[in-house]
């Protein structure tokens, strides 16, 4: 009679390398994988967020352009598929049984967890083919090379911070007031500017207007590179103060 090979178990296994509780055990886990391959799909193909709809000819709807699939979820259904037909008896005649059961476990917490968190997509910028290029990683701290993969021609993009900045700066429009400014830079830039810090950075003189002669009923305007920078000083220098 040989003792279960489970870490911390001292049943018998009886012509196997797993006791019979642990082997009811793990066939339990096995059969939670058919449900969580089907939630994992939902997940993985973004079923479970409906695009806008839109009005087609005929009087029809279209739910509008396919979305980029969750590469996380996709990759947890085919590590769990590998399990789909195993039975835990015939399992158990393996010698490394005893990993089994905690490797499986933790596969499936991932998987619950990727169905009830699914992981955002992120766009980082425009492909050459005009497809753009999507993340599911979150975004990386400042000097950190951000990645991505075209969803349409499956092009591999590194981008980092500089890169992204220079682009920004060479396509910033000019002389546009306040609220239009901001608009454009979270449309563009992904990025969330007060207007009190935008008047902040004008009274303290760090930003200056395009129109420094106005007339009182004009609004003041400015360049997006400028209150661009004026962002970034701000952030870096609030990251030097928090290190010390």
């Amino acid at each position: 009679m040989t003792q279960c090979t489970t870490a911390d178990c001292e049943g018998d296994a009886n012509n196997s390398f797993l006791c019979g509780d642990h082997i009811r055990k793990l066939q339990d886990e096995l059969d939670k994988i058919p449900n969580l391959l089907e939630d994992l799909f939902i997940t993985m193909a973004k079923l479970d967020k409906t695009a806008p709809q839109r009005h087609e000819g005929g009087g029809g709807l279209s739910t509008g352009s396919a979305m980029p699939l969750r590469y996380g979820a996709l990759e947890l259904r085919q590590a769990l598929g590998l399990w789909t037909h195993a039975n835990a008896e015939k399992l158990a005649q393996d010698q490394y049984a005893g990993n089994f059961l905690p490797k499986l476990k933790q596969l499936i917490d991932n998987a619950t967890n990727c169905i009830d968190n699914p992981p955002e997509i992120r766009v980082i910028t425009t492909c050459t083919c005009g497809g753009k290029v999507v993340t599911e990683n979150p975004k990386p701290e400042a000097g950190e090379t951000d990645s991505g993969v075209c969803e349409d021609c499956e092009n591999y993009y590194e981008q980092t911070e500089a890169m992204t900045k220079f682009r920004i700066f060479r396509a910033t429009p000019e002389h546009m007031q306040t609220r239009h400014a901001l608009k454009w830079i979270r449309e563009n830039a992904n990025l969330s500017i007060k207007s009190t810090d935008v008047r902040n950075w004008a009274r303290e003189g760090k930003l200056e207007p395009t129109n420094p002669k106005r007339s009182k009923r004009e609004h003041p305007t400015y360049n997006i590179a400028d209150i661009l920078k004026v962002h970034y000083r701000h952030v870096q220098e609030n990251r030097r103060s928090t290190n010390f």
